[in-house]
C-alpha cells in the first residue's frame, strides 16, 4: 500500500508540475518580439518628432535673421523644404497645423528670396498636406490664394476669379496693374 501510495504521488507530480509551470511562463516569442517591434517604431517616431522639432527651429532662427537680405532668405526657405523632406513618408508623424506652417514660411521666403520655381514646389507640396486645409492670414484672407494669384498658379488672366478669390487686396491690385501693363 506504501509503494501504492508513494507511485501514486509520483504520478501526480509528473501531471500537475509541468501543468503548474506552464502557467507561470513568460510570453511567448512572437508576442515579445512584437512588443518589442512596437517600442522602436515608438521609439523611431520620437526621435522624428524631435529631429523636425529642431530642424523647424533652427529654420525660424534663420528666418528671423534673414531681414530682407535674399541670400538669408532662401537659406530659410531651404531649411523648411529640408525639414520637410526628413519626414519623408512619415510624415503623419507629425501635427498637420504644424507642417502647414513651416510649409508656408518657406513658400514666402522662396517668393521673396526670387525663387519662384521653388515657391510652386512647395506650394504644390502645401496642398498636397494640406488636403483641402487652409491658413489664413490675420486678416482673414487665404494662404493659397494669396500665394496662387503671387506665383500666377493658374496662369488664368480672367479679372472675375482673380476678383474672386480670398486673397489680400492689395496683391490682386497689383496682379490687375500688371495684367494692364502687359497688355497695354
Amino acid at each position: 500500500m506504501k509503494n501504492v501510495k508513494s507511485k501514486m504521488k509520483l504520478a501526480l507530480t509528473v501531471l500537475f508540475v509541468p501543468a503548474a509551470l506552464s502557467a507561470c511562463q513568460p510570453l511567448t516569442l512572437s508576442e515579445s518580439s512584437a512588443a518589442v517591434d512596437y517600442r522602436y517604431e515608438r521609439f523611431q517616431d520620437m526621435q522624428l518628432k524631435a529631429d523636425y522639432d529642431a530642424c523647424r527651429k533652427t529654420a525660424f532662427t534663420l528666418d528671423k535673421g534673414a531681414g530682407a537680405d535674399s541670400s538669408r532668405l532662401l537659406a530659410s526657405a531651404e531649411k523648411f523644404e529640408s525639414c520637410e523632406l526628413m519626414l519623408g513618408k512619415s510624415g503623419k508623424v507629425i501635427d498637420r497645423d504644424m507642417r502647414l506652417k513651416a510649409i508656408a514660411m518657406g513658400v514666402q521666403n522662396y517668393i521673396k528670396g526670387g525663387n519662384l520655381t521653388k515657391a510652386r514646389t512647395m506650394l504644390d507640396q502645401f496642398e498636397h498636406v494640406a488636403d483641402g486645409a487652409d491658413l489664413l492670414y490675420p486678416d482673414s484672407t487665404s494662404f493659397v490664394a494669396s500665394m496662387r494669384v503671387l506665383l500666377n498658379a493658374d496662369a488664368d488672366k480672367s479679372a472675375l476669379r482673380l476678383a474672386s478669390m480670398n486673397a489680400k487686396s492689395a496683391l490682386k491690385d497689383e496682379i490687375r496693374r500688371a495684367w494692364y501693363w502687359q497688355a497695354n
